[in-house]
């Protein structure tokens, strides 16, 4: 007798679970994996902390809220609905779901891992987003020395299998963090320049972009006393990652009357800023600095002086000309 009444309850069990199975519809961001029934989940984050360039070299978590649901119809939650249905749907009386996450499109330039890869969540008793269980874990986001920085999109994966009558289901969240900006070029320029007075001679400096994005480099030769008459094409350049620029800079060896033997060393900055700009805000520029020494020697006597050096001694030549001739005919 008691079989006989387990097998009719079994028999109208499964008569509502077809008669229920054509309204249900897999949700948004969800492909659903064969069953009766169907499994949903979703994932919410706490994303306040991808607001800002995230740190180099350091683990930022963003915490994850996973939930997890059915639709089950809720008829089989009456006496003895509830054992039988257990027992049918799930093949267990107690049924847990097992939730595997991953990580798509993951970058090969920061470390990014799940705090929990393989989440065991019990099957709800009831059907319906208000009745989902929940679990929760931490993302791991840390960006490494050549992480661009640029807007990154990474998909978490949620999946789960199929479970009796109820089916698996395949769930995708994606979020995008920016890494943070590191200001770094390299320099190379001629460590030492030799000028005489009034020359003017001209080195090539080459920037390296060893950024991590795109930068604007302003030069600054403020710092160089303007008796050196500096100058420097460009002022300033766009480079992309990895990108060389050249600027020529010139000095005139300054040429004020008389012997020269001085030695100096000339400052000239590298203002970096990113472009475009990380947020809203005007970036600090990150200052760097080389300094080329340069020596003037030799003797500088302006034009207008040497002109008159040259008429004094042509009018010299001519006096002293002028007496020898009288002298002769003196003699004569």
């Amino acid at each position: 007798m008691l079989k006989r009444s387990v097998c009719v309850a079994a028999l109208v069990s499964l008569m509502v679970i077809m008669s229920v199975a054509v309204y249900a519809r897999p949700l948004q961001n969800e492909t659903q994996k064969g069953g009766l029934f169907h499994s949903y989940m979703s994932i919410e984050a706490d994303t306040s902390a991808l607001d800002n360039p995230l740190p180099l070299f350091s683990s930022t978590l963003i915490p994850l809220n996973i939930s997890y649901w059915h639709d089950i119809p809720a008829k089989f939650d009456k006496p003895p609905a509830p054992m039988v249905k257990r027992l049918i749907v799930f093949g267990t009386f107690v049924p847990q779901q097992t939730i595997h996450l991953e990580i798509e499109d993951k970058p090969d330039w920061a470390t990014i891992s799940l705090s929990t890869p393989d989440i065991i969540i019990d099957v709800p008793s009831e059907q319906g987003m208000s009745h989902a269980t929940h679990a929760k874990v931490d993302l791991s986001i840390s960006p490494l020395r050549e992480a661009p920085s640029e807007p990154t999109a990474i998909t978490i994966v949620a999946s789960c299998d199929k479970l009796g009558l109820l089916g698996g289901v395949v769930y995708r969240y994606t979020l995008v963090f920016t890494p943070n900006f590191i200001a770094s070029i390299g320099v190379e320029a001629p460590s030492k320049i030799d000028v005489s007075p009034h020359q003017t001679t001209e080195i090539e400096i080459k920037v390296k972009n060893m950024c991590n994005r795109n930068i604007e480099v302003n030069t600054d030769l403020s710092d160089i006393p303007q008796r050196w008459n500096p100058s420097i094409q460009p002022s300033f350049t766009e480079l992309g990652p990895h990108e060389t620029a050249i600027f020529h800079f010139s000095i005139v060896g300054p040429f004020e009357f008389g012997w020269h033997e001085e030695l100096a060393s000339l400052p000239i900055y590298f203002k970096v800023t990113p472009k475009p700009e990380l947020s809203s805000e005007s970036v600090e520029p990150e200052t760097f600095v080389s300094y080329i020494t340069v020596q003037n020697v030799g003797f500088y006597m302006p034009l207008p002086l040497i002109a008159l050096v040259v008429i004094v001694v042509i009018a010299l030549i001519a006096v002293v000309a002028v007496y020898i001739k009288k002298m002769s005919m003196t003699k004569q």
